[in-house]
């Protein structure tokens, strides 16, 4: 698979350059570990429940763990990482190219969990980053539709190529609920993450602000403006509740004289003199 869209940044941005270097490091250790994680990371509907709720970490170490026997589920999966991850790293940033990840990968193991329990083989574990490459993948698709990229020999855009990759799913996961667990590859693992992909670019999520409203400011500004606003407001209010307190004082002197003043309403009126004083100096 090769890709003719807008050219790849190299170095890769961080996130998918993170993402990639942990999935290898993984690998490796694994490797040199004979497939021990892969027995401690993996995810499987059982496996949730060990280690008095640790287990519910597979949801994510799973993502990054692969078969050391099988270098090229680990080789396609980063290749479709450093593909499509600097196209979604250009719209999404950072962080949120790291939670697309994470939660494509997070679906993945929801749609394999669904149709895992409908054949009765919730227990069969779970390894690999497909279901977060799926999520990547549409996600690309989805924002750069025309982008033509090369798949074996046959050139296409790459809306075409996750067309064909979802719907292979589709039709694999149908013949597996129609014929059984077949072992392999979990397509509704992929079929998981590419939802959530499109969900993602189809909602907005994960994304900055600033690819679609430029001139919007960041959650933290927003805020910040929003206590401003309130705070100037407030003063504003009171400032005006005191100049009628004022005038009501004002309007009882000049009719009653100043010794009809109750103590809290001379105590008012000393305060507005001080600060009057203050700000004239």
């Amino acid at each position: 698979m090769s890709y003719r869209g807008p050219s790849i940044p190299l170095p890769l941005p961080s996130a998918t350059k993170t993402l990639l270097l942990v999935n290898v490091a993984v690998f490796l250790v694994n490797m040199l570990l004979f497939g021990r994680l892969t027995q401690w990371f993996a995810f499987s509907w059982p496996g949730l429940f060990d280690g008095f709720g640790l287990g519910l970490l597979r949801v994510v170490s799973y993502q990054f763990t692969h078969s050391f026997q099988d270098v090229m589920h680990v080789l396609t999966n980063m290749i479709s990482l450093w593909v499509f991850g600097p196209m979604v790293e250009s719209r999404l940033g950072r962080a949120g190219t790291l939670r697309l990840y994470l939660w494509g990968g997070m679906a993945g193991a929801l749609g394999h969990l669904a149709v895992a329990s409908l054949l009765g083989t919730a227990a069969v574990p779970l390894v690999g980053a497909s279901g977060a490459c799926y999520a990547l993948l549409v996600f690309a698709a989805c924002t750069a539709p025309q982008a033509q990229i090369v798949f074996f020999i046959v050139q296409m855009p790459l809306w075409g190529l996750a067309a064909l990759l979802v719907g292979i799913g589709v039709y694999s996961t149908w013949v597996e609920l129609a014929t059984g667990y077949q072992g392999g590859v979990s397509h509704s693992a992929h079929l998981g993450g590419a939802l959530l992909g499109f969900v993602a670019w189809r909602l907005r999520l994960f994304a900055s602000w600033s690819e679609y409203a430029p001139d919007r400011p960041g959650l933290g500004q927003r805020l910040l403006q929003a206590w401003r606003r309130r705070r100037t407001a407030g003063a504003q209010r009171a400032a005006e509740q005191q100049e009628l307190q004022l005038d009501a004082i004002l309007a009882k002197v000049k009719e009653h004289g100043i010794g009809a003043l109750l103590p809290a309403e001379r105590r008012l009126l000393d305060r507005i003199s001080r600060q009057k004083q203050g700000h004239g100096r």
